[in-house]
C-alpha cells in the first residue's frame, strides 16, 4: 500500500470514529436519563476493539490517547450502572446473529398493564427502550388501550349503588378504584355520571368543599422508607378498635384490622403479619401510646434494624398526620355506619355495652363484617388517583418505587421530624393510652347456647 492510500486510509477510519463520537455524545445530550447505558457501553466497546484491530494491523499511529478516553468513558458507564440499584431485564442469549434481547415476559407487561402503566413508563421502569417495549407488546398481542368493561348502564349503577351504600361519602376517586380493584375498566365520564344519578346530593356536597382541601408537604424518599401505625378509636365504647399502619411514600395501605381489644400483643400480631407479606420498613412512626411498646421492642431487637438506626420513631399524634389522614376516610367510608347501627340497637334498648353476653354477640357478629369492610376499603384507596402524583395510585407508586431501586435511604439529618407532614390534618384523638376492657368469655350453658345459635346470622350478614 502507498503512502497516499495509507494516509488517506487513516484519515477516513478518524473520521468515522468522529463522526460515530459525536453522535453518541447528541444522543446522550437529546435523551438524558432515559439514555439506554448498556447500548452506550456495547457502542464504546466496539470502538475499543476498532482501534485495537487498527494497531495491531499498524492501520492508525498513536491511538494510545483515543484508548485511553474511551475506557474512562467505559469506567464512568460501569461505574453508574453500578450505582443503579433498580430492577433490570436478564439478556437472552440465543446464539443468533445480532445482540441479545431483553427478556421481558408477558406476565411481566401484563401486571405494569392492569394496574395502569404507561408504554414510556414501562420503558422506564425496566430501563429500556420504548421501541423495546412496544416490540414486545406486540409480539404478546397487548395493548395499553385496552378496550373498556363491556358493562351496561343498569349494572354500572347497581355496582357503584352497592359501594356508595357500604361507604356513603366516596367520591369519584374511591369509586374508580373501586371498579378497578374488581377488575373493572369504566370511562370517567360513565362513572361521573352514574355518581350524580346514584349519589346526587353527595355529589353537590363534595362538589362545594373540593377547593378547601388542603396540600400538603411530605418528604419520604421510598417505598419502605417510613410506615405509619396508630389505632384509631371511633368505636372504642363498644370496645372495638381498628389497627392500621400507611406507607409513607406511596400512601399504600398495609394494613387495616379490627379487633375487640387495645393490647400490645394485638397490635404486634397484625404489624407481623403484614411484614411476613412485605418485609421489614426502615423506621415506623407511631404516636407515644402504649399499644405500640412491642412493635418498638421487635423493631429495636431485630438483628437487621436495632437501636443504632432509629427503628422506631415516636412522637405526638399531631406529628404522625399520614395515618390520622387515613383515619378520616376510614370513619366516613367505614366507621360511622357502624357507629350510626349500635347507637342505634343503644337507644332503643337493644344493647348494653355493660352486658358482657351482648358485648360477645355484638363483636362476633360485627367484628368479622367490619374487616371485610375494611378489605374493600383498603383495595379501592391501593387504586385510587392521588392528585399530588399526577393522577398515579398508591399501588402505582409502589410498584414504580420499588422497580426504580429506590432503596438506598440516607438517614435524615433530625431523626424526630422525620416523616412529619407539617400542613396535615389535626388528629382527633390525643395523646393517650386507652384502655379497652376485656370481654369475658366465660359463658354459662344457656348463654352458650344462644351465642352459638348466632353463627346463622353472622354468616348472613
Amino acid at each position: 500500500m502507498d503512502c497516499f492510500h495509507e494516509e488517506q486510509l487513516c484519515h477516513e477510519l478518524l473520521e468515522f470514529i468522529f463522526r460515530e463520537s459525536q453522535r453518541l455524545c447528541d444522543l446522550q445530550e437529546s435523551q438524558g436519563p432515559t439514555i439506554d447505558l448498556d447500548f452506550l457501553c456495547h457502542r464504546y466497546e466496539g470502538f475499543h476493539r476498532f482501534l485495537l484491530i487498527c494497531a495491531d494491523r499498524a492501520l492508525l499511529q498513536d491511538v494510545d490517547e483515543i484508548r485511553e478516553s474511551i475506557q474512562k468513558v467505559l469506567q464512568l458507564l460501569e461505574a453508574h450502572n453500578e450505582l443503579s440499584l433498580g430492577f433490570k431485564p436478564s439478556l437472552l442469549m440465543t446464539g443468533n446473529r445480532g445482540r441479545p434481547s431483553w427478556e421481558i415476559s408477558c406476565e411481566q407487561l401484563q401486571y405494569l398493564l392492569e394496574f395502569h402503566f404507561t408504554v414510556r413508563e414501562i420503558a422506564r421502569l425496566f430501563c429500556v427502550s420504548y421501541r423495546t417495549i412496544r416490540r414486545r407488546m406486540t409480539e404478546y398481542g397487548l395493548s395499553v388501550r385496552m378496550s373498556c368493561s363491556d358493562l351496561s348502564d343498569q349494572d354500572l349503577r347497581e355496582i357503584i349503588s352497592n359501594f356508595i351504600s357500604q361507604f356513603p361519602d366516596s367520591g369519584i376517586k374511591n369509586v374508580s378504584g373501586h371498579l378497578k380493584s374488581i377488575g373493572l375498566r369504566v370511562q370517567r365520564s360513565r362513572i361521573m355520571e352514574t355518581l350524580r344519578l346514584v349519589d346526587p346530593v353527595g355529589t353537590f356536597c363534595r362538589g362545594l368543599g373540593i377547593n378547601m382541601i388542603p396540600r400538603r408537604v411530605y418528604s419520604v424518599p421510598a417505598p419502605m422508607a417510613l410506615w405509619h401505625i396508630d389505632g384509631n378509636h371511633k368505636l372504642i365504647r363498644w370496645r372495638i378498635v381498628i389497627h392500621g399502619g400507611i406507607d409513607g411514600y406511596s400512601r399504600k395501605i398495609v394494613y387495616l384490622k379490627a379487633a375487640d381489644n387495645n393490647r400490645a400483643s394485638t397490635a404486634l400480631s397484625a404489624f407481623l403479619e403484614t411484614i411476613q407479606q412485605f418485609g421489614i420498613p426502615t423506621p415506623v412512626r407511631s404516636d407515644k401510646g402504649g399499644k405500640n411498646v412491642l412493635v418498638a421492642r421487635y423493631m429495636l431487637e431485630h438483628p437487621l434494624r436495632g437501636p443504632e438506626r432509629r427503628p422506631f420513631i415516636t412522637g405526638r399524634s399531631v406529628h404522625n398526620q399520614r395515618i390520622e389522614r387515613l383515619w378520616r376516610d376510614v370513619w366516613r367510608a367505614v366507621s360511622v355506619n357502624y357507629y350510626e347501627a349500635i347507637q342505634h340497637l343503644f337507644h332503643n334498648n337493644a344493647l348494653n355495652p355493660d352486658n358482657e353476653l351482648d358485648m360477645i354477640c355484638l363483636h362476633y357478629v360485627m367484628l368479622p363484617r367490619i374487616n371485610r369492610h375494611l378489605l374493600a376499603l383498603k383495595q379501592a384507596w391501593d387504586r385510587h388517583s392521588l392528585s399530588t402524583e399526577q393522577g398515579r395510585s398508591p399501588q402505582q407508586l409502589w410498584i414504580e418505587g420499588q422497580l426504580l431501586g429506590r432503596t438506598t435511604i440516607s438517614e435524615p439529618e433530625t431523626i424526630e421530624d422525620y416523616g412529619i407532614d407539617w400542613e396535615g390534618p389535626t388528629p382527633t384523638d390525643m395523646d393517650q393510652t386507652v384502655n379497652v376492657p376485656e370481654t369475658s368469655y366465660l359463658l354459662n350453658m344457656r348463654d352458650g347456647f344462644t351465642f352459638f345459635t348466632l353463627a346463622t346470622l353472622a354468616n348472613c350478614l
